[in-house]
């Protein structure tokens, strides 16, 4: 949600839809041609990779591209003791093989442009 602050450094929240609607014409185009580049230049940036530690429904931790031994302790941790007890289950009553890969913890990489990593992954804390 983004935030307005005036000149004595007060700031207020404000949804997008309701700051759109207090632009004129010529301040909304504005905003969409300098939106246009900035989405441009986020798309043709480089690739980071985030580590995605998933259980098979709920996602457990996401770790920079560098940690990615990070993500790998993280996945033996809940490994173990998950995949038993799903083994156990598999063997004692056979069910399908994908729907046992997605109840088993995972990594799984995903490729995001450097602003999502920057602003949506790990968020510079204030």
């Amino acid at each position: 949600m983004p935030e307005i602050k005036c000149e004595y450094g007060h700031a207020q929240s404000i949804g997008t839809d309701a700051w759109v609607a207090t632009l004129t014409l010529d301040q909304m185009r504005y905003a969409r041609d300098q939106m246009a580049e900035k989405i441009k230049a986020a798309e043709e940036s480089p690739k980071l990779t985030v580590w995605l530690v998933s259980d098979g429904s709920i996602n457990e931790g996401w770790y920079r591209e560098e940690n990615f031994e990070d993500a790998a302790e993280h996945l033996l941790r809940i490994y173990k003791e998950r995949f038993i007890k799903e083994a156990a289950h598999f063997n004692e009553k056979p069910f399908s093989v994908y729907t046992f890969t997605q109840v088993v913890p995972s990594i799984t990489p995903c490729r995001v442009t450097q602003l999502e990593y920057d602003t949506e992954w790990f968020p510079a804390k204030p």
